[in-house]
């Protein structure tokens, strides 16, 4: 198994990406107490098959059940007392999984302010691939590997990145800590994507048409 890792870190927000190629497995312990503010962790099965196991808290899982087999999402609000997380993930033959691991250690008024360029983009990936995994929907990395073929509404990605939705309170109040204009930016962007996703199919349609139209009638 060949392990690449990232680490992340800022007054603010600390993020550990590890991801993993191959068959075999890793497991990765660490501390966490109220400093570390929320953590959120997600797990994904990017390509091929594998497995989760999470250790250390009694946090429900949060990924709707129709994608848990690809993707977990655990919230682990502030620790009164420092408690230590184990997160292990398996990987078959020709298989690739990642792990990502956030700790919100307080709100993040200024995104520019506080975040550098890679911490930004990471954290607002992060934030598409958790909310969507509670609506059991697979994230763009997973996509193609998951049976399921819905996209969501812009209402819904509405809702779930304004911190409105019935979701989870532990979700709405992680939400709560990322400043509102990333939250913003990120939804216009999956309104654009959307836009240019309809106007493409619709292209598609119409070049259909006008071929099916200059067939020769049977």
């Amino acid at each position: 198994m060949k392990l690449d890792q990232v680490e992340l870190r800022s007054e603010v927000l600390d993020i550990r990406i590890i991801e993993s190629i191959g068959d075999g497995s890793f497991n990765h312990e660490f501390d966490v107490s109220r400093d570390n503010g929320y953590v959120l962790i997600l797990l994904e099965i990017l390509a091929g098959r594998g497995d989760f196991l999470v250790q250390g808290f009694d946090e429900e899982n949060s990924a709707a059940a129709s994608l848990r087999g690809r993707q977990r999402v655990y919230i682990v609000r502030p620790a009164e007392a420092a408690r230590r997380i184990a997160v292990g993930m398996f990987a078959a033959v020709n298989s690739k999984v990642r792990a990502t691991i956030a700790c919100f250690k307080r709100k993040i008024a200024v995104t520019s302010g506080e975040l550098s360029g890679p911490m930004s983009r990471a954290l607002s990936k992060l934030l598409v691939a958790s909310a969507l995994a509670w609506m059991g929907i697979p994230s763009p990395d997973v996509l193609n590997t998951v049976g399921i073929t819905t996209t969501p509404s812009a209402e819904q990605m509405k809702k779930l990145l304004s911190s409105t939705a019935t979701i989870g309170s532990s979700q709405n109040e992680l939400l709560a800590l990322v400043d509102p204009d990333l939250r913003s930016a990120i939804l216009d962007i999956i309104e654009e994507t959307m836009w240019l996703l309809a106007m493409r199919d619709q292209l598609h349609y119409a070049a259909c048409e006008m071929v099916a139209c200059s067939q020769p009638a049977n």
